[in-house]
């Protein structure tokens, strides 16, 4: 068995020892278009007085594609920059991404917040489409079982591992779901909008 011997000269973005970048790669799948190449990450930031008049998402106000912007208004005001949220933007925790902590900025969700500034915590990794596509397609991929264990895989670090950014963008996104992503994001944009109007008049009656 013939070896190569590396140096650390050759280390880099193609090149990582971290075992979790390997095992993530293989549980992410082979084929399709890397979400790399349909996705850019912003990370505009909020602050000063405008902040201060900001919702602020943090991570337990994302679940399994819906945000719960009602909670995050009750939450206490930002003391620190958070990410700016735009309405279609995509939202994945980067801290404990099991817990299927993964949601889109539905127009619902930004009407919710009233008219101010919709942010988030920059634990979050804040997705827009490269072009112009909506979004809403990936939300039911990412929390399927083969990108959610692949992120599980991914996670680096000790005390609070979180998922780099060269694992959530390496993983791929099936041929026939790119190819029907439009129709794909009106079915899932139609469902989440009928989850918030039913939670909207839930709350009504909890008044």
């Amino acid at each position: 068995m013939k070896s190569i011997v590396r140096t650390l000269a050759d280390l880099g973005p193609s090149l990582t020892l971290a075992p979790e970048r390997h095992l993530a790669a293989r549980l992410g799948g082979g084929g399709g278009t890397a979400l790399l190449s349909l996705v850019t990450e912003r990370n505009e930031r909020v602050v000063g007085a405008e902040l201060a008049r900001a919702v602020v998402l943090d991570t337990t106000h994302a679940k399994d594609g819906v945000l719960d912007v009602p909670a995050a208004r009750a939450s206490a005001p930002a003391t620190s920059a958070k990410k700016r949220v735009r309405e279609g933007d995509l939202l994945v925790s980067r801290l404990r991404p099991y817990l299927r902590q993964i949601a889109l900025a539905h127009p619902a969700s930004v009407a919710a917040a009233g008219g101010a500034t919709l942010a988030c915590s920059t634990e979050f990794y804040v997705l827009s489409p490269r072009h112009g596509d909506d979004l809403a397609y990936l939300v039911p991929l990412l929390l399927g079982a083969a990108p959610q264990a692949a992120l599980a895989a991914g996670q680096e670090g000790g005390h609070h591992p979180r998922v780099p950014k060269e694992t959530l963008l390496g993983l791929r996104v099936p041929s026939r779901l790119v190819r029907e992503r439009a129709a794909r994001s009106r079915a899932v944009r139609a469902a989440l909008g009928a989850l918030y109007a039913a939670a909207a008049r839930y709350r009504t009656l909890l008044r």
